[in-house]
């Protein structure tokens, strides 16, 4: 019965459409002696749909959409591998937009994985959606996707939706009260503009450890611009040829850092003997090289690993609360 349907199958265990679906996906929300049933069926009328009848017979697909603002970046490359490797437990498949950290492009892309019916959606936006009516915009188009929903990494308020987000506020302010524990009372920051929530939170932490611990806070201490390495490269030019320059330096992702490096490296200068410094993110390639620069750990590995969960469990259970998960930071610390 090489013609049988998804609608043949549940007939006959006397199960619903949907359950059987589950079961060709390996979804959890299956019982054991239902999934027995349903694959006995299966394997006695020889049923082996292709991944075309299976969309077809659901009006979905077995893809996951995952869109990121910037897939040149290491983080969301191993963000990318948690993700996979829990999609292959379940025989599900990846469509992923990169949008450049552009409005435009993030809207594109929901559209898309709109148009491909994607069966969940793995999504950290591009911007915060501080203006009200691009904000509009974004959540009619995230409704009409109708679709389960994890927002990972960043922020934007009042997307309905799972989350997981790292603690970065905690990170950054851990970070600057080891610097002052060493003995560092000229602290900069190189950040994005404000605008960002990342940026924001990641301020947060700065501002906290240096007011705690009774230290200026000084404007031209802090250096606002984005997260590329170009910009952090031309800030950190700027900081490096201060007259009074600072002692220490909290880079807040990584390509700042690697910014203040190419600027340092320009001038003969290298971390910690001419500056100390405590980045956001692992730059693995440098361990390799021995850098062992101290950085501030958001393990993206666990964090793909943990959203790709969490997406299968909305799948399943689309009715359960919605919840929002934080993942801690950790001090790597080699050298001050």
């Amino acid at each position: 019965m090489s013609q049988l349907t998804i609608s043949d199958i549940a007939k006959k265990a006397g199960v619903s459409r949907t359950t059987v679906s589950r079961v060709l996906n390996n979804s959890p929300s299956v019982n054991k002696a239902t999934r027995e049933n349903v694959l006995s069926i299966i394997k006695a009328n020889d049923y082996s749909p292709s991944a075309a009848a299976r969309s077809l017979s659901k009006q979905v697909s077995d893809t996951i959409g995952v869109i990121v603002p910037e897939i040149d970046n290491p983080f969301f490359g191993e963000m990318l591998r948690g993700i996979i490797e829990v999609m292959d437990q379940h025989g599900l498949t990846m469509m992923c937009c990169n949008t450049d950290d552009t409005i435009t492009k993030d809207l594109n892309s929901l559209d898309l994985m709109k148009n491909h019916r994607v069966r969940g959606l793995i999504y950290t936006p591009a911007t915060d959606y501080s203006n009200s009516k691009e904000k509009n915009t974004l959540l009619k188009v995230l409704r009409s996707l109708n679709i389960p929903l994890v927002q990972v990494d960043r922020q934007v308020n009042g997307i309905d939706a799972d989350q997981i987000l790292f603690r970065d506020t905690e990170g950054i302010y851990e970070a600057t009260k080891k610097l002052i524990k060493a003995g560092h009372r000229k602290i900069a920051i190189i950040n994005a503009h404000q605008e960002q929530y990342l940026a924001r939170v990641r301020q947060e932490g700065f501002v906290k450890a240096m007011s705690e611990a009774g230290l200026p806070i000084k404007d031209e201490y802090q250096f606002f611009g984005d997260f590329r390495i170009a910009k952090a490269y031309e800030l950190s030019q700027k900081m490096l040829a201060m007259p009074n320059r600072p002692t220490a330096v909290i880079t807040c992702n990584n390509n700042t850092t690697i910014g203040l490096l190419k600027a340092l490296h320009e001038r003969n200068e290298s971390i910690p003997e001419d500056i100390a410094c405590i980045g956001l993110d692992e730059i693995k390639s440098l361990n390799y090289a021995g850098a062992n620069l101290n950085f501030i750990q958001r393990n993206a590995h666990a964090m793909g690993k943990k959203a790709m969960e969490i997406l299968i469990s909305r799948i399943a259970f689309p009715e359960k609360p919605k919840q929002i998960i934080y993942l801690d930071t950790p001090l790597v610390i080699h050298s001050l």
